[in-house]
């Protein structure tokens, strides 16, 4: 058996760490390694107060409570749900001028104007300074009013927003959603001791007679997941753990499952993210006929984690096609370009149906994506909803595939690169490796284990039949 360790999970590190800034105390992350990104994430908690220190395998950090300074620059430079959590930290002052800027050139207005969208789609401001690379605000006291989307829920970055917001302002919330996506902030705001619960509400909860009044009106009996925030005015200093990133988890999956490995490999990716809200790529690469199981579950520090064994698709055996809805892919997002490439393996007709929120800005990345499919000879059709994918018994060479500036669809048409045997030259590699340092370099050491594995199989077979 192959073992592989994954990076932290990126957006459970970033969430970690905002929670750390607010413990007024120490925090121990265990058997911790950093990335660059990750690091660079910390050092702009460093000016709203955080304190760190590696020690060993682990990460000693100092928080200051609720009572940060923020600066009065913001940073601009993370993904849109990093930006916007540092953002909701300093959204507590309402009274600071604080600014957003970039250099006095094209990307750096393009990049001023870009935050600019996303700050008004998530804060109420009040507009100070309005120029192409500068723009200086403060925080209105109100939130903007929330809309659930095409599936009932709240969208996740909003949701968690509005949980950190409540948690600052000392105030409470009631959320109730349709379905359950990437629930892992709510898990560890409760670990850290914020008064939080959250219960499954549906059938269940109804007497009979209320189930049978709802039956008559023509109602839906369906579950709503429920969330209630109350003041919590002190967080607990805690020890935690950061599981291995989910995407990397699925993208080594996807590589166990079909690429060309020895009798009896079997990869294990040791301590991964297994939150069904956030796994939703290998619950769906399962229902395709994936042999992945779940080893050494364990539920500590407020969530789960676990082994992840993959063993290859038995010679002859290919995938099946599946439907998967909205619902699905809400879930495994990130990983959409994964399932992609699993599909054009399957036999049978596979249907990847976006949410409605999503499939305007899905639209040219789905158009790129299927660009690079059909040089395996698979069938790949975009529509409003999403892809329809059929693919082949025998595929062809394909090469030259690029991603583009996706590092997400980059690392994918990698791993189709390397199922297929073919070895040229990777377009964008700076894209996936900033993204997803090492990831690509990991995928090939495993390439590479396995194919001098299966020579050592052959030689020892040839040895001992002469």
């Amino acid at each position: 058996m192959m073992d592989i360790l994954l990076n932290p999970d990126r957006e459970m590190l970033s969430q970690a760490l905002v929670l750390a800034l607010l413990v007024n105390g120490r925090t121990v992350f265990e058997d911790f390694s950093w990335t660059d990104k990750s690091k660079d994430f910390a050092l702009a908690l460093e000016e709203f107060g955080l304190k760190y220190e590696q020690q060993g395998h682990q990460l000693a950090l100092e928080g200051v409570g609720f009572q940060f300074t923020p600066p009065t620059l913001l940073p601009i430079r993370f993904t849109d749900y990093e930006n916007v959590m540092l953002w909701t930290l300093a959204s507590k002052d309402t009274e600071t001028l604080f600014t957003i800027a970039g250099n006095n050139d094209e990307d750096g207005s393009a990049l001023v104007q870009r935050a600019k969208s996303l700050l008004l789609q998530y804060f109420v401001v009040k507009p100070c300074v309005d120029e192409p690379s500068k723009f200086a605000f403060t925080f209105a006291a109100e939130d903007p009013k929330f809309k659930k989307d095409s599936l009932g829920n709240v969208f996740p970055i909003y949701r968690d927003r509005l949980l950190l917001r409540t948690l600052l302002k000392g105030g409470s919330l009631v959320l109730d959603e349709r379905s359950s996506v990437k629930d892992s902030w709510p898990k560890m705001l409760a670990y850290f001791g914020v008064s939080l619960q959250t219960e499954i509400r549906g059938m269940e909860q109804l007497s009979e007679f209320e189930r049978r009044m709802m039956m008559a009106r023509g109602q839906k009996l369906e579950r709503s997941y429920h969330t209630e925030m109350e003041e919590t005015k002190v967080l607990t200093s805690r020890d935690y753990y950061i599981p291995g990133d989910a995407t990397e988890a699925t993208a080594f999956a996807l590589w166990a499952t079909l690429g060309k490995h020895p009798k009896d490999f079997e990869l294990r990716i040791k301590n991964a993210n297994v939150n069904s809200t956030r796994t939703g790529a290998i619950t769906a690469l399962k229902r395709m006929g994936a042999d992945i199981d779940v080893a050494s579950r364990r539920e500590k520090f407020g969530d789960a984690f676990g082994d992840l064994v993959v063993v290859p698709l038995e010679t002859g055996r290919r995938l099946q096609g599946r439907r998967f809805s909205e619902d699905v892919i809400a879930t495994c997002l990130e990983e959409y370009p994964f399932l992609a490439v699993a599909a054009c393996f399957a036999e049978g007709e596979t249907i990847l149906r976006l949410p409605r929120e999503f499939r305007e800005i899905m639209r040219p990345k789905n158009e790129l994506l299927a660009e690079n499919l059909r040089k395996t000879g698979a069938e790949v059709g975009v529509y409003e909803d999403g892809l329809v994918i059929r693919g082949l018994e025998v595929m062809l060479d394909g090469s030259d595939f690029d991603g583009g500036e996706n590092p997400n669809m980059g690392i994918a048409l990698r791993i189709l690169a390397m199922i297929l045997e073919d070895d040229s030259a990777a377009n964008h590699q700076e894209v996936m490796d900033r993204e997803y340092p090492l990831l690509c370099s990991k995928l090939q050491q495993v390439a590479e284990q396995s194919i001098a594995e299966a020579q050592a199989a052959v030689e020892a077979l040839k040895k001992a039949g002469g």
